[in-house]
């Protein structure tokens, strides 16, 4: 062994100790599935109807084009374009209840993080630093750790971002461009982000591009210009991949309308601008102050491609909160090792304060002993145990050995659960009408009564569309001319929040209303 190598890891040793990527794997895997993380996939009630088209789709076995779950638009056309996502739900649910459909959220975002920390190492960030950042993606994506079909994109995104990196820099085409349309195959069945997708392609063809104008001598405008040519092939290759859905065209032009609907953008919650109020929005502002930072220091040495997928997680970041998790690993990926290289040259700068350069000196040596001895440490045993043993628990209904460990559900402090408890007692002829509640709250009524029962209207914004929409926020808010869209609804029974204001207009008209339940969190009224 040579002066100053470190250690090789005997080759037993590498597959049974576990890396820091497998403690993070398993800490994370851990609290999202049994820990102080577990109430977070099931909070957003969408989920629910997710779970059923996944079993409607394994009944009937093909991909539903009409709508099966609302009561105020039975039979119309519907785009369900996660279908591969719900068809997934619906066999672990039918396995393994709302346990396995946590442990799948459970899965894939411990496993984004961790591929998260392995791309930051492998981009030369040292390790404390790498983990901070990993620390404040989390922290800027737990405002959307839902158990929904959005979380595939997190990882997709993730893939593609350092997939791309990684040809950039080698220049090794063949075994890389092949991923991307094969990708694209999943991912256009699983999620509308596919679209972010095509974006960074077209961002990191377009660099190569730039590079070929500005390269300095033949052979680099050679390697650039067969880089641009591959990667546009790709980019191509995988857009006509996305029409191999079960909608063809019709999707895009589908989305397209979706998207470019100011009024649904502008009044759905999870589209508008972050507030910055929350921990999420200021996780997220740390990690662009950092890239800002980062760039002024060292904007000359940062590439093209990594400036302008900056801009683009930054502008998808400030436009919509939704995005906040993917834009925030795009932008720990690119500030991580600008910042790292940084301090190291601070520490190795002759003029730097004695205290301080000793401190970043004793760091980076730490950091570049962890690299070396955590990438050699590459069996990964223990997390792949970890999952297996999650998933015999939910296939055991969440009990093992007598013990009850794990027994996901609905939380009834912010859903009515009980409310809905309340209905199911009364006759069946009663409660066997359509119910209007909140967009919010129509997931867990789909999950829980479809089909016995249907509601007026769910979150599936593109799906109901401007009028409907509008008119439901007429008479969620009370604003001018709620009663008449309330009796064209022909509504009968109102599942709705405790003290939400339709609720309190509806006690206003005790002639026409009476309230049957009554509890913290709901309130049912019913038409006399």
């Amino acid at each position: 062994m040579t002066e100053g190598s470190e250690p090789a890891v005997a080759p037993t040793l590498r597959f049974l100790l576990p890396s820091v990527r497998d403690l993070v794997f398993l800490l994370l895997f851990g609290a999202i599935f049994v820990g102080p993380l577990s109430n977070r996939p099931l909070a957003d009630a969408d989920i629910g109807w997710h779970i059923r088209s996944g079993e409607l789709i394994l009944h009937t076995h093909s991909v539903p084009r009409t709508d099966p779950f609302s009561a105020s638009l039975p039979g119309s056309p519907w785009f369900a374009w996660e279908w591969l996502y719900d068809a997934v739900l619906g066999v672990l649910h039918k396995l393994g209840g709302l346990n396995a459909v946590v442990w799948l959220c459970a899965l894939v975002v411990a496993l984004s993080m961790t591929i998260l920390l392995r791309a930051l190492l492998d981009g030369g960030t040292g390790l404390p630093l790498a983990i901070v950042l990993m620390l404040l993606v989390l922290g800027a994506a737990a405002i959307h750790l839902f158990a929904r079909p959005h979380i595939a994109s997190w990882l997709f995104s993730l893939l593609w971002f350092t997939a791309l990196d990684r040809w950039e820099q080698s220049g090794q085409a063949e075994r890389l461009r092949w991923l991307f349309p094969l990708s694209m195959l999943l991912w256009v069945n699983v999620h509308g982000g596919w679209i972010f997708g095509l974006a960074l392609v077209a961002i990191f063809a377009s660099a190569a591009s730039i590079e070929q104008l500005r390269a300095r001598d033949a052979f680099a405008t050679i390697r650039a210009s067969q880089r641009a040519r591959a990667m546009w092939w790709t980019f191509w290759q995988s857009a006509l991949v996305t029409l191999l859905n079960p909608y063809g065209w019709k999707l895009h032009a589908h989305i397209y309308q979706y998207l470019g609907n100011r009024y649904l953008m502008n009044r759905i919650n999870e589209f508008r601008s972050p507030d910055f109020h929350g921990w999420s929005e200021r996780c997220f502002g740390v990690l662009v102050i950092l890239l800002v930072t980062g760039l002024a220091i060292r904007g000359r040495e940062v590439r093209i491609s990594h400036v302008c997928t900056a801009l683009l997680a930054m502008y998808a970041g400030f436009y919509s909160s939704r995005n906040l998790p993917v834009s925030a690993m795009l932008l720990a990926l690119i500030v991580g090792p600008v910042l790292w290289d940084k301090l190291r040259e601070v520490a190795d700068r002759a003029g730097t304060w004695r205290a301080i350069r000793g401190a970043l000196s004793k760091t980076v040596l730490f950091a570049e002993s962890m690299a070396a001895q955590e990438m050699q440490l590459r069996g990964h045993l223990w997390p792949v145990a970890a999952v297996i043993a999650a998933g015999v628990i939910c296939l055991q209904g969440g009990s093992l050995g007598g013990n009850q460990w794990v027994r996901a559900h609905f939380d009834p402090q912010k859903l009515p659960v009980t409310a809905v408890a309340f209905l199911d007692s009364e006759s069946h002829e009663r409660n066997s009408g359509p119910v209007l509640s909140t967009d919010a709250w129509s997931g867990y009524l789909i999950y829980h009564w479809y089909p016995a029962r249907r509601v007026l209207i769910d979150d599936r914004h593109d799906f109901y569309g401007t009028d409907r929409v509008r008119g439901y926020l007429i008479m969620a808010q009370g604003e001018p001319g709620w009663q008449s869209v309330l009796a064209e609804w022909k509504v009968r029974t109102a599942l709705l929040p405790a003290g939400a204001p339709l609720a309190n207009l509806l006690r206003e008209l005790p002639q026409e209303w009476r309230v049957t339940y009554e509890d913290p969190v709901a309130v049912i009224l019913e038409k006399k």
